[in-house]
């Protein structure tokens, strides 16, 4: 059978990848075609498109690569009807693949859309795309079920695919920090507000050691533009953030799919984001979650803090980082993670997915 994929950001990379290397092992003869990162190409070779083309974010930022994304578009349209695959998967990726399904649905072709766009944050009416175009809807997070029932939008919940590849990590009795963790984000526009402000941070703290989890999609350049010399304590690695988790006390990390892997690690944190200011004025008048961060989202309360826009400075860092590392808020995080954990399935998520995907394909040949 053949598969059209498009992830357009880093998680649906990791997400896409995985989903992948179960359908191959359902289906022997499976032909990909997709748009994702370094981990999707580990398990084909069919990539059309990279993360570099693909990573955009942000109302103004999006208005900014306008010409780009319909770019994006027509070589979609081209592309897959070149190809004619059995089924298109859609992986997050909202601004985009919301568009692009009802193309598809016009075209007659299958549709998967794995990961829910966050609707339950803004958006809401975006649920009736979801309804009337797509054949399979997979959402991840354990309360989102109900929230798509309520909408009469049916969906699927096999659990997080997260819990399949990070390890249960029994809780850190160390009680002195020495190792923090900086996660910047995976996009440039991201790592350029973030990061010069985080090591701001380390350099004011010289009895810590401060690792940045790269990645490298992003130049290295990029990142030595915006890490002053004087940093002394910091080291950066790329592409092994799973690595830096293991090895860190705690850590400061831009919200999305890195908070929730954190937790899962059981590493304490602060979540921060910082955007275009016009954009942030945007969202802020149609988001209607309490919480940015998936960990917060998912306990439906402040487990972490979050540090958002102006709020995310070095003075607000500090003292943040100070109640994060007493004892009793270390140990109330990480009972608010065991909790977390428990909730998110028992780790064949991709597994179902990928044999739901492949009935479907059957039942329609």
């Amino acid at each position: 059978m053949k598969y059209y994929i498009i992830a357009g950001e880093s998680s649906g990379d990791l997400y896409g990848s995985m989903l992948m290397s179960e359908i191959k092992t359902i289906d022997t003869e499976a032909q990909f075609r997709f748009w994702g990162g370094d981990k999707m190409k580990d398990i084909s070779s069919g990539q059309l498109k990279s993360l570099k083309e693909t990573a955009f974010m942000g109302f103004v930022e999006v208005a900014k690569n306008a010409f780009k994304i319909r770019e994006l578009f027509s070589f979609a349209h081209y592309s897959i009807k070149e190809f004619d695959p059995d089924i298109v998967i859609l992986i997050d990726y909202p601004g985009f693949n919301l568009r692009l399904s009802k193309w598809l649905k016009k075209q007659g072709y299958p549709i998967a859309y794995y990961i829910s766009p966050q609707l339950w944050a803004w958006k809401e009416s975006r649920h009736r795309i979801l309804r009337d175009n797509i054949d399979l809807f997979f959402v991840i997070l354990p309360f989102e079920k109900g929230y798509y029932l309520n909408l009469d939008t049916p969906c699927i919940y096999h659990g997080h695919p997260l819990i399949e590849i990070i390890s249960h990590y029994p809780q850190n009795q160390e009680e002195e920090i020495k190792k923090v963790g900086l996660f910047p984000g995976s996009r440039k526009q991201e790592i350029k507000r973030h990061l010069p402000i985080m090591v701001d941070f380390a350099i004011s703290k010289p009895d810590y050691q401060f690792v940045i989890a790269g990645v490298s999609h992003i130049e290295k350049s990029f990142y030595l533009d915006h890490i002053n010399q004087y940093a002394q304590n910091l080291d950066i690695i790329y592409d092994q953030s799973y690595e830096v988790m293991k090895d860190i006390d705690v850590a400061i990390a831009c919200s999305g799919t890195t908070t929730l892997e954190l937790a899962l690690h059981n590493v304490p944190q602060i979540v921060i984001y910082k955007t275009n200011s016009l954009s942030f004025a945007i969202g802020k008048q149609l988001v209607k979650t309490d919480y940015i961060s998936l960990v917060n989202i998912i306990a439906q309360k402040e487990v972490v803090t979050e540090l958002l826009q102006d709020a995310f400075n070095t003075l607000a860092l500090e003292e943040s980082f100070k109640q994060l590392i007493l004892a009793k808020n270390l140990e109330s995080i990480k009972e608010a993670y065991l909790k977390i954990r428990r909730s998110l399935g028992d780790g064949q998520t991709s597994r179902r997915v990928a044999e739901d995907i492949c009935n479907l394909i059957m039942k329609n040949s």
